[in-house]
């Protein structure tokens, strides 16, 4: 009898130890079962009042082979006279074509009957939840706050459908803004995890100098961007052109002779290429950054500030109200049980037409404003030896990236922001929606150090479009990853350009 009970124990005590192993991996692996609410970029469709599709479009290049007799005439026109407005007419007519029913009018308003559809009423589900299921889609234009108030709506149409308390958000490029107004007008309490994406929520220097008119022409920066992130549509002729060019300083020469004609067309045809195309839609305004909006207003409004008066208003109850005060609201939600995750992608080049088109970015978002603070070394650069040994001094180096290129310890939340690098804007791998999945699959909050597969920072192969821990050195002789975005024309058309500016002017 004391034998078989020793037996039964014994085996009691190893089922015990047995389930004291297997339970929390079996807690660990639960599926935190919400659904993912997934606020897309900039990109619905926007069409007229006639139901043709006005946004996005192609053919720019188009518009531009087919308008080049008049660009040239009006072009040898202003350098003749002086007068550089026949040339600026000239560009402002091509806009005119592009962007004919895009613009909103001086209140910030649609008056032509433009409009985005409407969501589709969700579709019931109460488990297995993916990022595909509920997209949130928007009108970019309008004011932020009005689509918040859609995505409230929405929101509330998803749980119903789906039977549950909470969602999960992702806030994609344009999205953040979205997402940050919803936050700020209406709080957390039906979201459990939000995920900012290559987020735009703290704005994007390319478009703040485009509506600041803080536009530069850099040689070195254009001829980066030629040879590596445009590499697939250059052909060989073409790169060893701009090499040479490069070399012997006619590409010098080229880009200050742009600069100069951009400064005696800027003044008076800027504004109004701007205010044709974005300038009046406060969706846009979201994302200008706080050191440049000011000067934006300035440089878009002028005297005109009266007329424009309820567009201000908008953009400024946005920018004052949500972008100012974003950090705070997001440590507010945090407290209040709100999870909050990062991606940001870097070692991507912006387009080189401005001051700071040299920082770390994923080719549009700069990787400071996308991580909400980080601070990086500027594109093929690392951080300095001094700010490195600080870092060490101060305990921070763990934030610190292998390749020395990013510090995320400054982040609002360092602890819980991804950093991937070769990774474009426009491209979002299922080699990280397995990482979002991951994070929305935690009960509790998903940090850098909850899985070692997915460490804080990460690189993309585009060969087998996989991630992998960034190492120390990165020794990768691999270009970065060329990711097409709607700066890719740049190049090809400003060769053409050049060659026009040459013969007229009779540069050799």
């Amino acid at each position: 009898m004391k034998k078989v009970l020793k037996r039964v124990l014994s085996l009691m005590l190893a089922f015990i130890m047995i389930a004291a192993v297997l339970v929390p991996s079996f807690s660990a692996a639960t599926v935190n079962d919400l659904p993912i609410i997934y606020v897309i970029g900039k990109n619905s469709p926007i069409y007229d009042k006639n139901g043709k599709k006005i946004h996005p479009s192609g053919g720019i290049d188009t518009l531009i082979e087919k308008n080049m007799d008049q660009l040239t005439k009006s072009f040898a026109l202003s350098v003749a006279s002086g007068n550089w407005s026949h040339y600026g007419d000239a560009i402002y007519n091509i806009v005119l074509q592009k962007f004919k029913d895009f613009p909103l009018d001086e209140n910030g308003e649609i008056s032509n009957g433009s409009y985005v559809r409407e969501n589709d009423e969700p579709k019931k589900k109460t488990s297995g939840f993916t990022l595909t299921d509920y997209y949130f889609y928007y009108d970019s234009r309008i004011d932020p706050f009005v689509n918040a108030k859609k995505l409230n709506s929405y929101i509330d149409k998803v749980l119903a459908a789906t039977g549950k308390k909470k969602v999960q958000l992702v806030g994609r490029c344009l999205g953040g803004t979205i997402v940050s107004a919803f936050l700020t007008k209406y709080g957390c309490s039906k979201v459990d995890t939000l995920l900012y994406y290559a987020s735009a929520a703290q704005g994007v220097i390319p478009i703040s100098c485009f509506f600041a008119g803080d536009i530069k022409f850099d040689s070195d920066a254009l001829q980066r961007y030629a040879l590596t992130d445009m590499e697939d549509e250059l052909s060989d002729i073409m790169k060893l052109a701009i090499k040479l060019a490069y070399v012997t300083s006619t590409f010098q020469l080229g880009t200050q002779t742009v600069s100069s004609i951009y400064a005696n067309v800027a003044k008076t045809l800027y504004p109004r290429i701007v205010l044709a195309v974005y300038g009046t839609c406060p969706g846009y305004w979201a994302m200008i950054r706080d050191d440049y909006y000011e000067e934006a207003k300035k440089v878009l409004f002028g005297d005109n500030m009266q007329k424009y008066e309820k567009l201000i208003a908008k953009i400024d109850n946005y920018h004052n109200k949500v972008f100012k005060k974003l950090p705070q609201t997001l440590k507010k939600c945090k407290k209040n049980g709100l999870k909050i995750v990062n991606i940001t992608k870097y070692n991507q080049a912006m387009p080189p037409l401005f001051t700071n088109c040299l920082k770390q970015a994923d080719n549009l978002v700069e990787v400071e404003s996308a991580s909400m603070g980080a601070t990086c070394a500027n594109m093929e650069k690392t951080l300095s030896s001094g700010y490195i040994t600080y870092l060490e001094n101060a305990g921070k180096d763990k934030y610190l990236s292998p390749d020395l290129i990013v510090d995320a310890s400054s982040c609002v939340f360092p602890d819980y922001t991804w950093f991937i690098k070769d990774l474009g804007h426009e491209t979002f791998p299922a080699s990280v929606n397995k990482l979002i999945m991951k994070i929305f699959g935690s009960k509790t909050q998903y940090t850098v150090l909850s899985n070692s597969k997915y460490p804080q920072f990460m690189k993309y192969d585009k060969s087998t479009k996989a991630v992998s821990a960034v190492t120390r050195p990165d020794t990768s002789k691999d270009e970065p990853n060329k990711e097409p975005g709607y700066f890719s024309k740049i190049l090809s058309f400003f060769t053409i350009f050049m060659e026009i500016v040459r013969k007229l002017l009779g540069l050799k």
